[in-house]
């Protein structure tokens, strides 16, 4: 309703408009983007896009992991601290995010807007499933989707109730003791002021250690979070 409302509003005063129509035949891309896998690791080589393949891989992993674990603790899927069958989730995401490449999409990786079909009691896979079948038939509506999708005002409402409904899992925050607090807020006020998961994430990881390490209980962090917390540091300095 929140969206149909500021569309409304978008439409009557002229900031949504339909030039070029409401419906279209979709269109395939006009080839693959990438034919040989080979000659793309040739690229990286030749062109030394090390820095850019490591970012990505940072932001992708932790990106994707943050919104499946955010979305699984809404779904009430989560078993104590842990993500039930996450290697096949993330191994699904790896995949699809892959074979996107591939034709030059941008990356088919999991959304935090997956929230909003949790909020309206999706819980299993044939949630996806019946948002899959929605986007073939929306590449129907090409035009229509893209004069919408291009305000952000209007797909906002949504997002934003959702975003109500997830703040609750902040009371789970160990709030008395501030080497957990500072990390959870510090992460949970970057993500909107960035407009980045990754980078909330991030800065939380490199907090994290940092304050686990001044009140003396760095041996409570397992080795691999040092390590994660200076690849961030390096990726949030030298690589963006």
């Amino acid at each position: 309703f929140g969206m149909i409302i500021t569309g409304v509003i978008a439409f009557f005063t002229g900031q949504l408009s339909f030039d070029k129509g409401l419906m279209s035949l979709p269109s395939l891309p006009e080839g693959l983007m990438i034919g040989n896998p080979f000659t793309a690791f040739g690229d990286v080589i030749h062109h030394s896009l090390y820095a850019v393949v490591f970012s990505f891989i940072l932001v992708t992993i932790f990106d994707t992991t943050g919104t499946m674990i955010g979305v699984a603790n809404q779904a009430g899927l989560m078993k104590g601290d842990k993500l039930p069958r996450a290697r096949q989730a993330l191994l699904s995401d790896s995949i699809a995010t892959m074979v996107g490449s591939i034709f030059g999409t941008s990356p088919t990786t999991a959304f935090i807007e997956s929230t909003s079909g949790v909020a309206a009691g999706g819980r299993t896979g044939l949630t996806s499933v019946t948002v899959a079948a929605l986007f073939v038939l929306s590449a129907f509506f090409g035009p229509l989707v893209s004069a919408v999708s291009g305000i952000a005002a209007i797909t906002a409402p949504a997002l934003i109730i959702v975003g109500s409904l997830m703040m609750g899992s902040i009371a789970k925050i160990n709030w008395s003791e501030l080497d957990e607090a500072f990390p959870a807020f510090i992460t949970v006020l970057a993500m909107p002021l960035t407009s980045s998961i990754s980078t909330g994430i991030a800065l939380g990881f490199i907090s994290f250690p940092i304050l686990k390490l001044v009140k003396g209980k760095w041996r409570e962090i397992h080795p691999l979070l040092y390590v994660f917390a200076v690849l961030f540091f390096i990726q949030l300095a030298f690589l963006q």
